[in-house]
């Protein structure tokens, strides 16, 4: 009996180095895995956080976009409210609209002229008053006999260039034959740099048979 139970020591004592042995590398592994799971929780935030912040900037309008948008809105609110002043009035009204920007008129009836704008030579039945001044100076009207309000017809340019023909319209009481359609291409200057690898964004800005105006997009 003493032998078996020396013996025995003996086995315990033998297997405890490899149980000493064994406990550090199962901790050393267990940390390893801890290690490797917060790895892929960081590359799987990292992923997500990408996603969000493409989503965001691609949910950001674009400022050109967005001023070339309120250019036209603001053009076409300024016909129609000139429609509806001339008509109302009697008094017609003659708007240009160009590369430049737009600019309203008011025809002196107490002469004739034949008024040259643009390419084309366009007739009037008298001389054209500027009710906003020229697109780069404030306007110099501070009243008028005709009862419009200066400020809604101050000249405009566009916020960025813009392809177009030059194009006159009288506005008032007269009958509108057919859909008239302008297009109207915007320059971006970014994709001319870039060997026109972008090109601008695009409008046609309508005038229906009621001479009500509005405008859609390319």
């Amino acid at each position: 009996m003493p032998i078996l139970a020396i013996g025995s020591k003996r086995i315990k004592t033998s297997c405890a180095p490899f149980l000493i042995k064994r406990v550090p590398v199962a901790v050393n592994a267990e940390h390893k895995s801890d290690a490797g799971f917060t790895l892929i929780e960081m590359l799987v935030a990292i992923a997500v956080m990408a996603v969000i912040l493409a989503v965001a900037v691609l949910a950001i309008p674009s400022h050109d976009d967005r001023y070339w948008r309120d250019n036209l809105d603001q053009l076409v609110s300024s016909l129609n409210l000139a429609q509806e002043e001339s008509a109302m009035s009697g008094t017609p009204m003659i708007a240009q609209i160009d590369s430049a920007g737009w600019r309203f008129f008011i025809p002196n009836a107490n002469s004739g002229a034949n008024t040259s704008y643009g390419n084309a030579s366009m007739g009037q039945s008298g001389n054209a008053v500027a009710l906003g001044g020229s697109a780069n100076a404030p306007s110099p009207i501070t009243a008028n006999t005709s009862g419009l309000m200066p400020d809604v017809y101050k000249a405009q340019s566009w916020y960025k260039p813009v392809d177009m023909a030059p194009i006159q319209l009288t506005l008032g009481g007269e009958q509108v034959a057919q859909v008239l359609q302008i297009p109207i291409k915007q320059v971006n200057t970014q994709a001319t740099l870039q060997s026109n690898s972008q090109s601008g964004a695009q409008a046609i800005l309508m005038r229906n048979s009621n001479g009500r105006f509005s405008w859609t997009r390319l």
